[in-house]
């Protein structure tokens, strides 16, 4: 049976700055609110994108003036300053609230809202959504007390000493939203066909200039080999917006059956994920976990810096199982474009293939990996 929360108490995400980074806690947060009464706030960056996701979910939301460590060298002051600044604003948060557990995020956002919680010795858990652990949950692993897994094998490692408290690591999966979970049910309902072929293109929350620039000249290029009118849904991001919009409508002007749906930013990605036959994504880890809930055949074009390669880590893992396949991003944009161009015109003829790949998708997901997580941070509170 299940534990629930008796009393009210106050609970603090901390982290974020991507959706890669969020979603996970807003999918664990809902969990702990329907197990009792709690209240939630995620403490995090000042970046536009967290504060539109968090505005969205309804909950509360503390901006920090943390930087990332790629300041550390090239603004050093800046670095200190910004994160100086968010440790001590965040301690006398943290001294007013009294939350029961601070549950960190990853990310840089996430370093400065943890080391006070140490400081204050307030409960900590970690999540980690990727293969290979990120420098921010490496840092913090030692002052934790749970880390919740998302891969059975993602590693940690800590020197240890004879002080050392070693940490509990559970692998529950990487957390997901109810309303990516609810969708499951909702496609599997779906009986309508559409008359377009459609194709989901996500460069993770931020965008990806190198992932946009591809599918353009993939379809530029490509266009007329796939047959049948085709839908192209396009996340860019918010830089990118504008030059990707304008030339999708170049491309119509050439190809009027093609229809286009482009945003920066969709809040209501659930929606296109039913309607995908097949996307092209990032291989962020959340992202590949919402699209194993919903079983969307993908192409992967992992993001060729991404700390610790691993992006290339979590695309391996879902090729490896046959449930997507791998573009890699060439420093010869030509021979990304070809690949990815041979990729999706040959999966798009391949219906067999791409039923089997929606299959083993859903076989890699997860779905009460939130209520998972949530059960292990009650379990900890209770202690």
């Amino acid at each position: 049976m299940a534990e629930t929360i008796s009393d009210t108490k106050s609970i603090v995400f901390a982290g974020g700055g991507t959706g890669g980074h969020l979603l996970p806690g807003i999918a664990v947060a809902e969990q702990l609110v329907a197990l009792g009464q709690c209240r939630i706030t995620f403490v995090g960056s000042n970046r536009s994108v967290e504060q539109q996701i968090i505005k969205s979910s309804g909950y509360q939301h503390l901006p920090l003036p943390s930087s990332s460590t790629s300041d550390l060298k090239r603004a050093p002051f800046r670095f200190l300053w910004n994160n100086s600044r968010a440790f001590f604003r965040t301690r006398r948060f943290l001294i007013r609230e009294k939350p029961a557990v601070v549950i960190g995020l990853g990310g840089f956002a996430s370093v400065p809202v943890v080391l006070a919680a140490s400081r204050l010795k307030i409960p900590i858990v970690l999540l980690e959504q990727n293969t290979v652990p990120g420098r921010a949950n490496r840092f913090l692993f030692p002052l934790s007390n749970l880390v919740c897994t998302s891969f059975a094998e993602t590693p940690f490692e800590i020197k240890m000493t004879r002080k050392t408290v070693i940490p509990e690591i559970v692998f529950t999966g990487n957390p997901i939203r109810k309303e990516i979970v609810q969708a499951v049910s909702q496609k599997e309902k779906s009986t309508t066909p559409s008359d377009k072929t459609s194709i989901l293109v996500l460069g993770g929350s931020q965008g990806a200039t190198a992932v946009n620039a591809a599918v353009i000249s993939m379809l530029e290029e490509y266009l007329d080999k796939i047959s049948g009118p085709l839908h192209m849904v396009h996340q860019t991001g918010i830089l990118d917006f504008s030059n990707i919009e304008q030339k999708y409508e170049l491309l119509r002007e050439r190809h009027p059956n093609l229809k286009v749906t482009v945003q920066p930013f969709f809040n209501d990605l659930k929606n296109w994920y039913l309607q995908a036959d097949l996307v092209i994504s990032r291989a962020g880890a959340t992202t590949l976990a919402e699209l194993a809930s919903v079983g969307c055949p993908t192409v992967l074009i992992p993001f060729p810096g991404s700390i610790g390669d691993h992006q290339l880590k979590n695309a391996r893992f879902y090729a490896d199982r046959g449930a997507a396949t791998i573009a890699l991003q060439s420093k010869e944009s030509d021979s990304t474009v070809r690949l990815l161009g041979e990729t999706i015109t040959a999966l798009l003829e391949e219906d067999e293939r791409r039923r089997q790949m929606r299959q083993s998708m859903q076989e890699i997901s997860i779905p009460g990996a939130a209520r998972h997580v949530a059960d292990e941070v009650i379990k900890l509170i209770a202690r």
